[in-house]
């Protein structure tokens, strides 16, 4: 099992990092790229529905084995999103006090976007069904999943035959999307957490397949080739394809898990993609996801008001640092080594408080 699910540790690194390019708002080649992609998140929705019905599909089996399973994924997720919810409070309250006694307005005025009525949102993990994100932006995600754990936790407990009943709401819920104004991607409203629900039962669906075809002949001759095949797929998906043809990535993703999941440290393939480094930032992945935001936006604060680093304002009118592409690498490079500096920290001085790694 560890050996299987060391390549999904670097999956989770490389998109940890790649939404973090997202993040990294300047004008570097080294954050302005095709795969800096909001995508990677529903690889992540993806990723965890085939890791969770790979771990609990027959241990959810009365009232105490589901309090168990949502009470593991609570601790999982929600200290480390309250500690960054707290720390974009003093933010907001920061902002207040710079504007009232020095007369500075951020982009967004203080309480205007991240105010109580958002801060409880976030509280109670409702914050994904906002129609906008607020303070730790990246934490809508946390939102969606932690109420498709739920559902998922319902749905084995209450119904061992499931494979109909999750196909037909699979299909439902694409129709519908389909039919909708948006692309998969949306990161807020019910349709983010609709689109959670689909990547993860996704997720589900590709962990069967593996279980019941992963020991035949040609799955363990070939699978090393057919993932590399699907690497650049995804990758090509992900850079190319929006709009209503969106929704076929997530079966892409399956198939990439369920012929990663084989894969161990034996050829170059598996020698790259289970590097222990590689490996690593999978294990502190969550903590890059959640707290590259707040190192950007230090670093920005850092540059503009000690440094005195000229700014600009963009054709949105928002404030931004007026930086050479070399400076702007310079600070993604250093946005990029703070984020895995920090998240070693929180991941073995924080996480690990609330939840052991099994």
């Amino acid at each position: 099992m560890k050996n299987k699910l060391q390549s999904f540790e670097t999956y989770r690194g490389f998109a940890a990092l790649m939404i973090a390019a997202v993040h990294f708002n300047v004008n570097s080649p080294l954050s302005n790229h095709s795969l800096a992609n909001g995508l990677f998140v529903h690889f992540f929705f993806t990723l965890s529905g085939f890791v969770m019905y790979l771990n609990y599909h027959n241990k959810l089996i009365d009232f105490s084995s589901v309090k168990k399973f949502l009470k593991k994924r609570f601790f999982r997720l929600y200290p480390l999103h309250l500690l960054f919810l707290i720390i974009f409070l003093i933010i907001e309250v920061s902002k207040y006090f710079a504007q009232i006694k020095y007369g500075l307005v951020a982009n967004n005025e203080a309480f205007s976007i991240n105010n109580f009525k958002t801060f409880l949102g976030n509280i109670f993990l409702i914050q994904t069904f906002f129609d906008y994100n607020t303070f730790n932006t990246p934490s809508w995600s946390i939102s969606a999943e932690y109420y498709t754990y739920m559902i998922f936790a319902l749905v084995f407990f209450c119904m061992k035959k499931n494979n109909l009943f999750i196909f037909i709401s699979l299909v439902g819920i694409l129709v519908f999307r389909i039919n909708s104004e948006t692309g998969l991607g949306i990161e807020n409203t019910y349709l983010s957490f609709l689109d959670c629900i689909y990547c993860f039962f996704i997720g589900v669906f590709s962990c069967k397949i593996y279980f019941k075809y992963s020991n035949f002949e040609i799955f363990q001759k070939y699978y090393s080739i057919i993932t590399l095949i699907l690497l650049v797929v995804s990758g090509l998906l992900i850079i190319n394809i929006g709009g209503k043809f969106s929704f076929i990535i997530p079966l892409f993703f399956g198939l990439l898990l369920i012929f990663s999941a084989n894969l161990k440290n034996e050829n170059i393939l598996g020698k790259i993609i289970c590097n222990k480094f590689f490996v690593y930032l999978g294990s502190i992945s969550y903590s890059i996801y959640m707290c590259h935001l707040f190192v950007f936006w230090c670093l920005t604060q850092f540059l503009r008001f000690v440094i005195k680093q000229d700014t600009i304002v963009d054709e949105n009118g928002i404030t931004k640092l007026d930086l050479s592409i070399s400076e702007a690498n310079i600070m993604v490079v250093t946005s990029y080594t703070l984020t895995i500096i920090l998240s070693h920290l929180l991941y073995n001085y924080f996480e690990k408080r609330f939840y052991k790694p099994s």
